[in-house]
C-alpha cells in the first residue's frame, strides 16, 4: 500500500470508511480536500496522519495548487482518488441552461482531469495511482434529470482508459470505479427522491438492496494495494447487478 495519499472531495460519504481504513496503515500522509462541507472532515484536523486543504476547484489553477500543496505537506504524491462531483440543478434535460451543462462538465470531467493531470506530472519518477470516480448507469445514457453528470461519467471512462496506456510506461496505473445505486445522500439531498421513489429505484436491483459507501471504499483500497498492481484501465463496476 503506497502512503502518499489525496483524497479530493473527502467530505463524501464515501470518503468516511474510506478514510477510516487508510489510518489503519503506519507511516500514511492523507490528504482531505473538501469545498465547503468541513463538517464532514473535521474530526482528522487534529489526526497527524492527515492534512485538510479547502478549495473551490473550478479551473486548471485550482487543481494544480492543490496537488501542489499536497505534495509540499507530504513530501510527495503516490496515489490520487478523485470522489468530488455533483448534479448541478437535477432538473429534466429539456430545462437545463448553457450554464447547468458547462457546470456539469466542468466538476465532473474537466476538474478529474486536471487533477489526474498534475499529479501524473509528480508520479512519473516513481510510479503511482490514479482512481477516478465514474457511474454504473453512465453507459446505459444516466438518467432524465442527470443527463450531463450521465455524459461526463462516460467521459471519465474514456479518460481512465486513455490516460492508463500513455502512463503504464511511468507505470502509473489509471482506474475507475462505477457505482451505481448507493445509500448516500446524494439521493435525497441533490436528486430530491422521496422514500416511495428510492424504493421503487432499489427494488430495480437485482439484489434487491442499496449498495454501501463502504462497498465502493473496498473496492477502491483494493486497486492502490500491492494485489492490483497489474490492473490498470479498468472501470469497476458496483451496482448489485444493476442493468444485467
Amino acid at each position: 500500500m503506497r502512503n502518499k495519499i489525496l483524497i479530493v472531495g473527502a467530505s463524501s460519504d464515501i470518503a468516511k470508511p474510506l478514510i477510516e481504513h487508510l489510518l489503519n496503515y503506519d507511516d500514511m500522509h492523507i490528504g482531505l480536500h473538501y469545498s465547503s462541507n468541513y463538517n464532514s472532515i473535521a474530526n482528522y484536523e487534529e489526526n497527524d496522519k492527515c492534512s485538510i486543504f479547502q478549495k473551490t476547484l473550478n479551473t486548471e489553477k485550482s487543481c494544480q495548487q492543490l496537488v501542489d500543496e499536497f505534495v509540499n505537506a507530504a513530501g510527495g504524491i503516490d496515489c490520487m482518488i478523485q470522489l468530488c462531483g455533483n448534479v448541478t440543478n437535477p432538473v429534466h434535460w429539456e430545462s437545463l441552461t448553457e450554464e447547468d451543462v458547462f457546470q456539469d462538465l466542468q466538476i465532473n470531467l474537466v476538474v478529474p482531469f486536471f487533477l489526474a493531470k498534475r499529479s501524473i506530472q509528480y508520479m512519473k519518477l516513481n510510479g503511482g495511482s490514479i482512481v477516478l470516480m465514474s457511474n454504473a448507469g453512465a453507459k446505459f445514457g444516466g438518467g432524465s434529470n442527470s443527463l450531463f453528470y450521465g455524459i461526463s461519467k462516460a467521459g471519465i471512462d474514456r479518460l481512465t482508459k486513455g490516460l492508463a496506456k500513455d502512463c503504464a510506461k511511468y507505470n502509473i496505473l489509471v482506474n475507475a470505479v462505477a457505482p451505481g445505486f448507493i445509500d448516500t445522500k446524494f439521493h435525497r439531498d441533490v436528486l430530491n427522491r422521496n422514500d416511495e421513489e428510492l424504493k421503487k429505484r432499489i427494488d430495480m436491483i437485482p439484489l434487491k438492496r442499496a449498495g454501501k459507501s463502504s462497498e465502493v471504499a473496498s473496492t477502491i483500497i483494493f486497486l492502490l494495494s500491492d494485489g492490483a498492481r497489474f490492473i490498470t484501465g479498468e472501470v469497476i463496476t458496483i451496482s448489485g447487478g444493476d442493468w444485467l
